[in-house]
């Protein structure tokens, strides 16, 4: 009989899972970004699945809820309101429509305002799909997926919000009022954490690459040294 998975073992599982979600995201986006084609809800759909079925939780893996959650809290204390079940598809399919409608012609920000405005986009769609709270559950992870994919979809860099949970929340609950100027800051903090960290790997990439062409170069001059003695000796 196998052995049942522990809490903690589901979390590796699901944290394995959102990394190849994410993956899979990041190489569906550059396809619509060469066909210049929208984003589309499914793909989140299709991301959610594979978190929960590498988690092992296939019953629930992409498929959206089917009944209604206990009653949710905000970080004040006050109730969260999110859609009925029986509403989902139909605010699902009209989040997708504004989603394909204002992705379809994404192009990279050159100016503030375009900066402004993709990060807005991204903000308010993820917090959108948080509110209707499709799923049983891996909303906030699936907002999240959301938000990146936008970024992405824009050419820039995804990010990995490493604030702390109660900052996010605040910043939800704030976009609650529509006010989404922390989750705004929130975002923009984690392009630059982004951007640093794909500086620093660049960087190291380029020391690994010169140590290598170092090294080689050092065989190269040691061979050629051999074979020039050999030539000599040749010669005596």
């Amino acid at each position: 009989m196998p052995k049942p998975f522990t809490k903690k073992d589901i979390e590796v599982l699901e944290q394995r899972g959102l990394w190849k979600a994410s993956s899979y995201l990041h190489k569906r986006i550059k396809v619509l970004i060469r066909k210049n084609l929208p984003l589309r809800m499914g793909d989140i759909k299709t991301a959610h699945k594979i978190i929960f079925e590498t988690a092992k939780q296939k019953t629930i893996a992409g498929k959206y809820r089917k009944s209604n959650c206990p009653e949710l809290k905000r970080i004040n204390g006050t109730m969260l309101k999110i859609s009925d079940y029986r509403q989902i598809s139909s605010e699902m399919a009209h989040l997708d429509w504004e989603l394909q409608r204002q992705t379809k012609n994404l192009k990279s920000p050159k100016t503030e305002k375009d900066y402004n405005d993709v990060i807005s986009l991204a903000a308010k769609f993820s917090h959108w799909l948080a509110c209707i709270h499709p799923f049983e559950n891996g909303n906030g992870r699936a907002s999240r997926l959301l938000l990146d994919a936008i970024l992405l979809r824009a050419r820039l860099s995804g990010i990995a919000i490493k604030k702390s949970k109660q900052k996010y929340l605040r910043a939800m609950r704030q976009a609650d009022d529509n006010d989404f100027s922390l989750l705004g800051s929130l975002i923009l903090n984690g392009i630059a954490d982004s951007k640093q960290r794909i500086y620093a790997e660049q960087e190291k990439k380029a020391e690994l690459m010169g140590a290598k062409k170092q090294k080689k170069t050092k065989r190269e001059g040691k061979k050629r040294r051999k074979s020039i003695k050999r030539h000599k000796r040749r010669k005596k």
